[in-house]
């Protein structure tokens, strides 16, 4: 396995460090227009955009592309693998409607434990054709860590006063989203694998999680109506959706190389790292990062070190 000051595990650090600057502009257009669901539907949108515009100028993404659909057709590539998109999709709804009930400290400690448990699961059995990585003590170690230092992070927001039962449903959503984040990360390392590009992966989730959200968002608007406020028109709460394309492209790369479970908690370590950064640059809420929190970021560090100390023939089979 990787050394914690491997390339891989790094840039895995690094891609998580963009998750807080996605959340934070993905939140601003929820407020802007009081419809988390939208705020998420428009960013993967957004995201596919992008994408699109890439292929449409990239032969080599258009040859991926079509070498995706060849592997779907001829069975090389279990059809299934293409819809893992909604998994994202799935995550994205969690974090715009679990979250509004439990608050962010109980959704946080949920979403972390969900990836952690689906890293473990998802390595373990091989799911998506990835090698097969055994929990030995060192990834349960590093897994158990990440579980304490979420708490530890989260201790200072844990103020809402909500009662335990009206969160218990919600909060075990978002562990199920977390670990359905982690099985999309392993399909999109088989579909990476083959297509030849990381990329026709992130443009297939953005196309699937796009129709998924704008669905979701349909019904939605059946149900309860529009919000009634009109499109931002600042440009930068729409760059939710190039986040996304650099997290999930970047994901789909590494994932073969380091496996689920510690692109998952390389990533939770990046996320934290970045969300300390992000709060000390740029504040929200007129609240800084507290002692506890900083401690959690620094102890999933801890964890990925622990995790990722075994050569990978010791947890290989």
């Amino acid at each position: 396995m990787p050394r914690a000051g491997s390339p891989a595990v790094l840039a895995a650090i690094a891609t998580g460090m963009v998750v807080p600057v996605q959340a934070r502009l993905n939140g601003e257009l929820s407020h802007r227009l009081d419809d988390g669901i939208a705020a998420a539907a428009i960013s993967f949108s957004g995201g596919l955009v992008l994408l699109s515009l890439l292929a449409l100028f990239s032969p080599a993404l258009r040859g991926a592309l079509r070498r995706l659909a060849g592997a779907a057709r001829n069975g090389r590539l279990p059809r299934r693998y293409l819809l893992a998109g909604v998994l994202g999709g799935t995550f994205a709804l969690a974090q715009s409607t679990a979250a509004l009930v439990t608050g962010v400290a109980v959704f946080t400690v949920s979403a972390i434990a969900g990836q952690t448990l689906g890293g473990l699961i998802v390595d373990s059995r091989g799911i998506g054709g990835g090698l097969r990585r055994r929990p030995g003590a060192a990834r349960l170690t590093g897994a158990a860590v990440v579980l304490v230092a979420a708490v530890v992070s989260a201790l200072p927001r844990f103020t809402d006063g909500l009662a335990p039962a009206t969160i218990i449903l919600p909060a075990l959503a978002t562990v199920a989203a977390g670990f359905l984040l982690g099985v999309q990360q392993a399909l999109n390392g088989a579909t990476t694998a083959a297509s030849g590009s990381p990329l026709a992966a992130t443009w297939l989730n953005f196309l699937v999680g796009a129709v998924f959200l704008g669905a979701a968002w349909g019904v939605g608007t059946l149900v309860r109506g529009t919000s009634g406020h009109p499109l931002p028109t600042s440009a930068w709460v729409y760059l939710g959706g190039l986040c996304g394309v650099v997290f999930i492209g970047a994901s789909a790369f590494l994932v073969g190389r380091i496996g689920v479970l510690l692109l998952s908690m390389a990533s939770i370590a990046g996320q934290l790292g970045g969300s300390i950064a992000l709060d000390f640059l740029a504040p929200s809420g007129g609240r800084s990062p507290s002692v506890l929190t900083v401690l959690g970021a620094l102890l999933t560090f801890g964890a990925v070190g622990i995790a990722s100390r075994r050569p990978r023939g010791t947890d290989a089979t």
